[in-house]
């Protein structure tokens, strides 16, 4: 039987179910295999969810959104493995020459390649894609999955340096693309503009929305995808200036305790409770007051999650191992998240919500 629960009751028990499996699921492994092999899989689904959810709104394969549920959310579940699965065997044979358990090369590719998705689907609005397939949403959708690794090669190669890893036991100099920095500077310096563009979505995209009536070209693409992609790198300089620059935090524990506990808590608003929308002041207070319950969100999600790590396993902190952070990453987002957009997006809340999704947004 279904029920009609609506938000914010049912994102609240929507959230608490998912972060209690995938907590579950987290501590039930060594860590290292979360670390290496579960990030390796789980990660290279969440482009294909992205494209799904947000760049086909969830109607197509429209064979497999027309099912009932629950065996709607198991045939996307299915699909985007059947997607995923081969683009971290791929990305493992070539990027991290084939070596198991998977290293830092390919996983790291495969983070940027989430960053990479996310922007041509979000700011661009899946342009050029949606211009070149206007009529065709799945070749449009397996475009953007080749342009966003395309593009993610191209940064990969050009930007990221492993030589700080010299000496590890997995190091290979041959998988070394010998970029321009550090590999943690570009993948860190991503996901802070990850995790501003998911803050500009909780702004309707203002401030950058507010030019097209002042601006008429800004209103069209691609230049409104360039305005924001340069007003969301000039937001993550920022953001990097203040905690790696003037409050000198390390970066990998920036990225942890600020990037991605961020990220995490505007995940709860945009997935599990579909963007708030019984939140209904005007913009850009609306999102103002947004960010900051995903701050608090963030922190408490942080605290969460580290406890269950100190719980479960006791791991080290900071460098040069990074084993906390590198397990709360991996529990974080290479699990809880794509548990979200399952059970959000595919799986529609069943069996608290009936399919046609009637209260959906309603508080």
């Amino acid at each position: 039987m279904s029920f009609q629960m609506k938000h914010p009751v049912l994102g609240v028990l929507a959230t608490f179910l998912v972060v209690a499996l995938s907590l579950w699921i987290s501590v039930s492994m060594a860590p290292m295999t979360m670390i290496a092999w579960v990030t390796l899989l789980l990660v290279a689904m969440v482009p294909p969810q992205i494209v799904l959810t947000l760049a086909l709104q969830g109607q197509h394969p429209a064979s497999l959104a027309r099912l009932p549920q629950p065996l709607r959310g198991v045939a996307f579940c299915a699909l985007t493995a059947i997607i995923g699965l081969p683009i971290a065997a791929v990305a493992n044979a070539t990027l991290g020459g084939g070596l198991t358990p998977p290293t830092p090369f390919v996983n790291m590719f495969l983070i940027l390649g989430v960053c990479v998705t996310l922007g041509l689907v979000a700011p661009f609005q899946c342009w050029p894609f949606s211009a070149i397939f206007p009529k065709r949403p799945l070749l449009m959708g397996a475009s953007i999955l080749v342009g966003a690794y395309a593009i993610s090669a191209l940064l990969f190669n050009t930007l990221f340096n492993f030589d700080f890893l010299q000496g590890a036991p997995f190091y290979r100099a041959d998988l070394n693309p010998h970029g321009l920095f550090m590999a943690w500077i570009p993948l860190i310096f991503a996901l802070t503009c990850f995790v501003v563009i998911l803050c500009l979505v909780l702004l309707d995209f203002w401030p950058v929305a507010a030019l097209p009536p002042l601006i008429p070209a800004v209103g069209k693409q691609p230049l409104f995808g360039i305005v924001s992609a340069i007003f969301i790198a000039l937001v993550a300089s920022g953001i990097w200036a203040l905690f790696v620059g003037s409050l000198h935090m390390d970066m990998v524990v920036f990225l942890i305790r600020v990037i991605i506990s961020l990220i995490f808590g505007i995940f709860i608003l945009l997935i599990m409770m579909e963007g708030a929308q019984f939140v209904t002041i005007p913009q850009p207070a609306r999102g103002g007051v947004l960010i900051l319950v995903a701050v608090v969100l963030s922190m408490a999600s942080f605290a969460l999650y580290k406890f269950a790590c100190q719980n479960a396993f006791g791991l080290p902190s900071g460098p040069p191992t990074y084993d906390r952070e590198l397990w709360l990453a991996s529990a974080m987002l290479a699990v809880t998240f794509p548990m979200m957009v399952a059970y959000a997006n595919f799986f529609q809340f069943w069996p608290f919500r009936s399919a046609a999704g009637e209260g959906k947004g309603e508080s």
